[in-house]
């Protein structure tokens, strides 16, 4: 995804909120000094909410239409910007009150990890770099760094740090930081290492949705054709439980991809 875009998705839950709570004030202070005027503004922002949620509505429809991963990308984003806004604010505080008493890289860590899972992009930055800067043997501060960077696009600096933590502890994050090693590797255009990296992280760690249908890409791109629409069959395959958003994005992808291949599902 492009950067930009990135960002102003993330932002994007906090600004609804935000407009969600200054408007009502506002329209209040606007109708003490001029009622008609107020009046005028309600009745013009009820036209233009009318007229944008029907136009996002009817580009919601078109694009479920020509591309069928739409909605399952659809509620991933929803997911996502639920958790950002709903996602309880209190142990991020306490954690940031208990490093302002005593300075430590795992306060930093949890302050870091706390803020990722809000979105808080610069403030977990700055929280994981500082404990890697105090202690720089803890590879779940350097997973966390690479996951943070990795969704920021900043694929190099993403792998320095992944490759890091991978160093410390080979299986941490339960594969998850070989996962997104291997990932980086790829994006990065080495698709030896990636297809090593993600091969080693299927061999030792099974597999999902997400990392069968990052392996099938990176086979693809060394041509191993036949292994790539094996693993993508894999990460199409039906559940019979209710997948996570994610593992439901990945799983839509994937059988979009193999549409497009003999045999496909």
């Amino acid at each position: 995804m492009n950067p930009t875009a990135a960002r102003v998705l993330r932002k994007l839950p906090l600004a609804i909120v935000w407009l969600a709570v200054v408007w009502p004030f506002a329209l209040w202070l606007l109708c003490r000094s001029d009622p008609e005027l107020a009046v005028r503004t309600l009745l013009a922002a009820k036209r233009i909410g009318t007229q944008t949620g029907l136009g996002l509505l009817a580009v919601t429809l078109v694009l479920c239409l020509l591309y069928p991963p739409a909605p399952a990308g659809i509620r991933l984003l929803w997911s996502r910007m639920l958790l950002a806004v709903t996602s309880d604010r209190a142990p991020l505080t306490r954690a940031i009150a208990e490093l302002e008493h005593f300075e430590s890289a795992a306060r930093h860590l949890e302050v870091g990890r706390l803020a990722l899972v809000r979105n808080q992009v610069p403030l977990a930055e700055h929280h994981l770099v500082r404990a890697i800067e105090l202690d720089d043997s803890i590879a779940n501060a350097h997973h966390q760094l690479g996951l943070l960077r990795f969704r920021l696009t900043r694929y190099q600096e993403a792998a320095v740090s992944l490759l890091t933590a991978l160093r410390l502890d080979p299986d941490h994050a339960f594969g998850d930081t070989l996962l997104h090693a291997g990932r980086c590797a790829f994006l990065l255009g080495d698709t030896a290492t990636a297809t090593r990296l993600l091969r080693d992280h299927e061999r030792r760690h099974g597999g999902s949705r997400k990392s069968h249908l990052w392996l099938a890409e990176t086979l693809q791109a060394s041509g191993e054709t036949t292994a790539a629409t094996a693993a993508l069959r894999y990460a199409a395959e039906p559940s019979k439980q209710r997948l996570t958003a994610e593992e439901n994005w990945f799983r839509a992808k994937a059988r979009a991809k193999l549409w497009g291949r003999r045999g496909g599902a």
